[in-house]
């Protein structure tokens, strides 16, 4: 394909700087796949890379049915019931692929089963997870800094996590155990985003960002550009892009959103008519 010929919209373009964007496949020799010995001076290390996935699917049946092993308890308890609220509006008509909903709810049951408690009875905003202190501090540096902190919650029995969505932290524990990030909403990746940054995972937030930009599309940009540009949202650049997106897309948007947003918030409508202008000057150029 000529270069002049290559835009956005073929994906070959970022949106919001053209830069060029590469896909690059390794393949590794059998023998580094199957964990061929190193050397460092007269040292050998020998890695066994299917110990490793043996190791994080034993550490996620230990989060599962922790037993007595369990030191700690996180009781997870969402925020307001109005900002729930709003962002459960926001994510309603989102849909997910049933093959990617199948799978989070088989492992949401498996964790209500074992570690990752049921919802107390009587308060469907909390969660109570059964959790292990030395798993959490050397995977999450959060959990590290409380547990070394001195202070009075750093070896406390139960933990309250207030302003916590219960589905979020169940995730990411998951990806903590495990490695393993299944999600069952749009609306829970972006509350999973919110919580991995404040648990300071950036592998987590790199992998919850590219899910988001990935898989934008035009019945869900609203609702990712109202939560980003809220008092939750993430960086001015996830902004920027979410808005680029938008500006491109603007003729295929529900014309009743639109209107809410000129409504609700006029700011944020200014800056996607301003980022449509941008978007046409570029198609004509």
């Amino acid at each position: 394909m000529p270069c002049s010929q290559i835009t956005t919209n073929d994906g070959f373009l970022r949106r919001h700087d053209g830069a060029l964007l590469v896909a690059v496949e390794v393949e590794l020799p059998d023998e580094a796949a199957a964990g061929a010995p190193s050397t460092v001076g007269d040292d050998v290390c020998i890695k066994d890379c299917a110990a490793r996935q043996d190791i994080g699917s034993d550490l996620l049946s230990l989060l599962d049915n922790p037993g007595p092993t369990a030191d700690l308890t996180l009781i997870a308890t969402a925020g307001s019931s109005a900002s729930r609220s709003g962002a459960d509006t926001a994510s309603s008509t989102e849909e997910e692929p049933p093959a990617k909903k199948a799978k989070t709810d088989a492992g949401n049951e498996a964790g209500a089963a074992g570690g990752l408690g049921p919802v107390t009875a009587g308060s469907p905003e909390s969660r109570r997870f059964e959790v292990h202190r030395a798993i959490l501090a050397a995977r999450c540096p959060y959990f590290a800094t409380l547990f070394a902190s001195g202070m009075a919650d750093s070896d406390t029995r139960e933990l309250p996590l207030p302003d916590t969505d219960p589905d979020a932290l169940a995730a990411l524990l998951r990806f903590m155990y495990g490695g393993e990030l299944a999600l069952a909403s749009r609306h829970q990746t972006r509350t999973c985003l919110v919580l991995a940054d404040r648990l300071l995972l950036p592998k987590a937030v790199a992998l919850l960002r590219e899910q988001l930009l990935s898989s934008l599309s035009p019945g869900t940009i609203m609702a990712d550009l109202i939560w980003a540009a809220g008092p939750g949202g993430q960086e001015a650049a996830l902004l920027r892009e979410l808005m680029d997106f938008a500006a491109e897309v603007v003729a295929d948007l529900p014309e009743p959103e639109l209107k809410q947003l000129a409504a609700a918030q006029p700011a944020l409508m200014t800056q996607l008519l301003l980022a449509s202008v941008r978007a046409a000057k570029r198609s004509r150029s």
